[in-house]
């Protein structure tokens, strides 16, 4: 094998391609990315085993022929390499040698034949989406994902018809704290989708490969896997099995206390008085009184802090406590210049809607502060 690729155009894929491989890998071969190359173009191939991704771009082949690198070394090279370096890789003898300009990196290769076999996904439900409104589900909800391993149902964004909205699709993701829910109109050909749970590492990587697209993504979705085609990558990843809980019942109903802020006073200022939180629990507290907002933080060991904003807000007097990163994290998703937060007593959960974004709420449990 022997190609010359731009070091620009070799750092894109490189960069998608490093993050889906395990820096540890009690399996050697999974730590290597496979290079293939045909009469133009560069495929590259990672997999941890639940996700694999397929990277092609475009390179001046000058021998055909596939071999398995070190992945992360390979993109740390690349990486350090100058902007705008034409970067040479070729095969010599059981070694690849890669060089630009003045340097030169002997690497070492594994065996083509233990690279894993993609296995393809079953034939399932096709449709096409659009790369901004796919990241827009994503964004809107990926930062309540839950870590917590042992609901594994959890740790990804569930994505589903609504039982009582049938012409959108919709992502919901919770973890026990807080929810995020967000919707779209149902793509065209979606009708039969299944109801999916898409783990967190791919969330991640599709998030970054909709960065880079225009235009429609299509996505082929079965039973036990999910497939995400762009024009110059294609992930494929294993679904978690298991059932999301019924998250419709933890949205509350009967919110009738509304108050409307600037999103952007409100944020900054939760950002200044929670400098003086303590980073376990972060809380803050709100008191609520006609149309004044006080934002209180009282730590033992870093000092107290308070702030008044004004806010639009007619209902009776009312103090509850939050964690004040989840507030920020949900303020950062609000799209308009205002935002909605609908309470019933300090210890009911919050419902926060964004004026602008239709189908898209938060719920946040509160704190005893």
């Amino acid at each position: 094998m022997n190609f010359t690729i731009d070091r620009n155009a070799l750092l894109k894929p490189l960069g998608h391609i490093y993050s889906v491989v395990e820096r540890r890998n009690t399996i050697p071969i999974l730590s290597n990315v496979l290079i293939e190359t045909n009469s133009s173009k560069v495929s590259f191939t990672a997999t941890d085993m639940d996700m694999d991704i397929v990277e092609v771009t475009a390179c001046v082949v000058l021998n055909q022929g596939k071999v398995t690198l070190a992945a992360h070394t390979l993109y740390d090279i690349v990486r350090k390499l100058p902007d705008g370096a034409e970067i040479k890789i070729e095969q010599v003898d059981y070694n690849v040698q890669v060089s630009a300009g003045k340097s030169k990196f002997i690497l070492p290769t594994l065996s083509v034949d233990d690279f894993p076999v993609m296995t393809e996904i079953e034939k399932g439900n096709e449709f096409s989406i659009e790369s901004v409104d796919l990241a827009s589900l994503i964004d809107n909800t990926r930062f309540a994902i839950s870590s917590e391993e042992t609901r594994y149902y959890l740790n990804g964004i569930f994505f589903h018809i609504p039982e009582l909205n049938k012409d959108k699709l919709r992502a919901v993701a919770t973890d026990g704290h807080r929810l995020a829910q967000a919707e779209i109109p149902l793509p065209q050909g979606a009708e039969t989708m299944p109801s999916i749970i898409l783990p967190r590492k791919a969330v991640g990587e599709i998030r970054k490969l909709t960065d880079g697209t225009d235009g429609k993504i299509k996505i082929i979705i079965s039973n036990t896997k999910a497939k995400f085609i762009f024009p110059n990558s294609v992930l494929t990843t294993k679904l978690i099995d298991g059932s999301f809980p019924d998250y419709q019942r933890v949205i509350p109903k009967e919110n009738l206390n509304k108050l409307t802020v600037l999103n952007s006073d409100f944020s900054k200022a939760i950002d200044r008085v929670s400098t003086v939180s303590m980073e376990k629990s972060r809380a803050v507290k709100l008191s609520l009184n006609k149309n004044l907002l006080s934002l209180n933080v009282n730590s033992h060991d870093l000092g107290i802090a308070s702030e008044d904003l004004e806010i639009n807000y007619n209902h009776n007097d009312l103090d509850i406590g939050f964690n004040a990163k989840y507030l920020l994290d949900i303020a950062s998703q609000i799209q308009g210049k205002d935002i909605e937060i609908l309470l019933s007593d300090s210890a009911s959960p919050a419902l926060i809607t964004d004026p602008d974004q239709d189908g898209v709420i938060f719920v946040l449990m509160p704190m005893r502060v």
